[in-house]
């Protein structure tokens, strides 16, 4: 089966902001951004997100049989010029409907595959929670490689959680 993604636009917002607010809700471990100020945030704020793929900056959505945004994953530029050979993966969420049946894997490889297009981009780091095994399995098929750990990196409702940071390049060095 074929997913359909495609970048986000402003007409997205608030498809997006649903989607986000849920994740924030259900998996709060997964994220360092909190559902109680997120959930006040206005859809609108996060137009300025879903720029153009080929500037480095963009977020991609895969939609359901529906046409529903049911996951999306963000790229996000380095804005410094000793830092611009380098993007963030950002806001990787799949909802719960959509999960475990390969959203995730072809939002990354997507994802991948645009910021491997990007004038001057060389690398994509991440971090996610080091306890989720599963995702960093997934990261892990599509090519990114540990490259740190910071212990106690969030702390959830009193519980802590690390982050295991990782990398990976864009092309062969």
């Amino acid at each position: 089966m074929q997913i359909p993604i495609r970048p986000l636009n402003a007409s997205d917002v608030h498809a997006y902001k649903a989607l986000r607010d849920a994740a924030l809700r259900h998996a709060p471990e997964a994220f360092l951004s909190d559902y109680e100020s997120a959930v006040r945030r206005p859809a609108t704020a996060y137009a300025r997100r879903f720029g153009k793929p080929l500037s480095g900056t963009f977020f991609l959505g895969a939609f359901d049989a529906e046409g529903r945004l049911a996951g999306c994953v963000g790229c996000e530029r380095e804005l410094r010029a000793k830092q611009r050979h380098s993007a963030t993966l950002v806001g990787m969420m799949v909802a719960p409907h959509a999960q475990r049946q390969g959203m995730g894997r072809a939002l990354l490889h997507a994802c991948v595959a645009v910021a491997a297009r990007v004038p001057g981009l060389e690398q994509l780091t991440l971090s996610v929670t080091a306890s989720n095994t599963h995702v960093v399995r997934l990261y892990e098929s599509a090519g990114f490689r540990a490259w740190g750990l910071l212990p106690r990196a969030m702390l959830v409702n009193g519980v802590a959680y690390d982050k295991l940071h990782m990398i990976r390049p864009l092309h062969a060095l």
